[in-house]
């Protein structure tokens, strides 16, 4: 190629915004000063896929491809140095991905669908559950897991289905029952999904200093340490019963319950269920 050439087109390239570094400026040589995404936000939505227990390791690797390739070649091979680790938990087939389209679709164009329902049998193969046909609102991402949002025919109350368990997704030339406006699914999948409508409750638990980097990981930033003495602290804690219950249970030789008395009465019948359980 003639020099000119590359001149010109970097020039070219130049008026149409694009930001090129030259020679003149670094006395080393061109190369693009900007691109659509950081080294480290390629580095982000790589780890989010090779995480993903949705997503087939195979599929995966195309994906990450892909996003590498939106890089630089130096930049690229940098990250392809990394080794993400798949994990052990369930991997779910790509019809989730079609489902999750044929909803999307169903949602913009404002029809209803029918879908089969499915649930895990004893072996733990799917199976076929009940039918249902839907008016869709939203499709959420929560707790690990895809959700449709909507309302079922002949009832009132919003309800929600895991994507994952639902097949032969049809959609019908019928328009969805109501008007979605004025929900918020953010705050729906934050009540019903992740709260499991429950509401939150404040307790006061008693526990070991080494534990307090898990009570922080695991209810966030809102507790607070209410007292503290020599190796034990007691810390207040706003959170769901049923994420409390648990989260004592499994610490139950290092932490106490300190109010209120009825979730206090709560464990203590749960111990001695258990007790009794063990030491027959």
């Amino acid at each position: 190629m003639e020099r000119r050439a590359v001149y010109r087109n970097i020039e070219a390239l130049r008026s149409m915004g694009i930001e090129i570094e030259g020679y003149q400026e670094n006395r080393e040589g061109y190369y693009l000063m900007d691109r659509d995404f950081e080294p480290s936000e390629i580095r982000l939505l790589c780890d989010a896929v090779a995480a993903s227990d949705l997503i087939k390791e195979e599929d995966g690797k195309s994906i990450i491809k892909k996003l590498l390739d939106s890089l630089s070649i130096f930049q690229g091979r940098l990250l392809q140095k990394t080794v993400f680790v798949k994990s052990d938990k369930r991997i779910v087939s790509r019809q989730l991905f079609y489902n999750i389209d044929a909803l999307n679709i169903a949602i913009n164009q404002g029809c209803k669908v029918s879908a089969t329902l499915l649930e895990y049998d004893m072996d733990c193969t799917p199976k076929e559950k009940d039918s249902v046909v839907l008016s869709p609102y939203a499709t959420l991402w929560a707790e690990g897991d895809y959700y449709i949002l909507g309302r079922e025919e002949k009832s009132e109350e919003l309800t929600h289905f895991r994507i994952d368990h639902m097949k032969d997704i049809v959609i019908l030339e019928r328009g969805v029952d109501m008007i979605f406006g004025g929900i918020n699914p953010g705050q729906y999948a934050r009540k019903y999904i992740s709260r499991r409508g429950e509401l939150e409750e404040k307790c006061e638990i008693s526990c070991k200093v080494d534990l307090w980097q898990e009570v922080v990981e695991t209810f966030g930033s809102g507790v607070m340490i209410t007292r503290k003495n020599g190796k034990e602290i007691t810390v207040s804690i706003s959170a769901i019963p049923s994420v409390l219950r648990n989260w004592v249970l499994a610490h139950i030789t290092e932490c106490e319950v300190v109010a209120p008395k009825h979730f206090r009465d709560e464990i203590q019948t749960a111990v001695m269920e258990a007790y009794r359980k063990y030491w027959e």
